[in-house]
């Protein structure tokens, strides 16, 4: 059975309203990685083996693991995830546990002529205890980024975040503040390191397409 969990947007900002006091001058700075082209270097799928911390209702998530869902679209937004536990060697998400290295696949969605979303802010705070109003101090911040629309709400990554590092053993929990947002929730999963990247879905069609019809080619040729 998959889980979700969903927190009163405006109850977590005001147990974290202290970040602005206490957070340290020196976070990691994560960075937002995509290709210009929609080039599959990047496109990562959306799977149990990949889950959301931050999505909608549609993300697939591993029996054990909860994530924050809103079915959107909530213009601006500024949500968190609920409460993971950083763990090395890494085995299971079950019980909201999560690899010390990983990207984030972020998944866009947006209407059409609605112009760009902009990821005013993507965070990471760690906490002393279970409790969210532990968690205040910022471990790793993404400057405001443009998110690219190379594969708009279909469950494949238009970008991916990179450079977390987390202390294993440690609690975490994620922020994505989000403006401009005109459909959709977005879905911000966990890519495992080592998980290879996918061929974007409608590239892989057209290279299907072309390899049937060069198949009956070649097929009548040869008759």
């Amino acid at each position: 059975m998959f889980q979700t969990i969903t927190f009163k947007s405006t109850l977590l900002a005001t147990l974290i309203g202290a970040l602005s006091i206490a957070v340290p001058a020196r976070a990691t700075v994560i960075t937002l990685s995509f290709n210009p082209s929609g080039a599959a270097d990047n496109t990562f799928q959306q799977t149990s083996n990949s889950p959301c911390v931050i999505g909608d209702p549609s993300c697939n998530e591993p029996s054990g693991m909860t994530y924050f869902s809103s079915a959107g679209p909530t213009n601006p937004y500024d949500f968190f995830s609920p409460i993971y536990t950083a763990m090395s060697p890494f085995t299971t998400f079950s019980g909201n546990l999560i690899p010390t290295s990983f990207m984030i696949g972020v998944d866009e969605n947006i209407a059409k002529g609605a112009g760009a979303e902009v990821l005013a802010a993507f965070n990471v705070f760690s906490c002393t205890t279970s409790n969210v109003s532990s968690c205040t101090t910022l471990v790793a911040s993404l400057p405001s980024q443009t998110v690219p629309n190379n594969n708009n709400g279909n469950g494949f990554s238009d970008a991916t975040i990179s450079g977390f590092s987390l202390v294993s053993g440690t609690r975490y929990i994620f922020e994505a503040n989000v403006t401009n947002d005109s459909d959709g929730m977005e879905e911000f999963f966990i890519i495992p390191a080592g998980t290879p990247s996918v061929p974007e879905p409608v590239t892989s069609a057209l290279v299907g397409g072309g390899l049937i019809a060069l198949f009956f080619v070649r097929r009548r040729f040869a008759q």
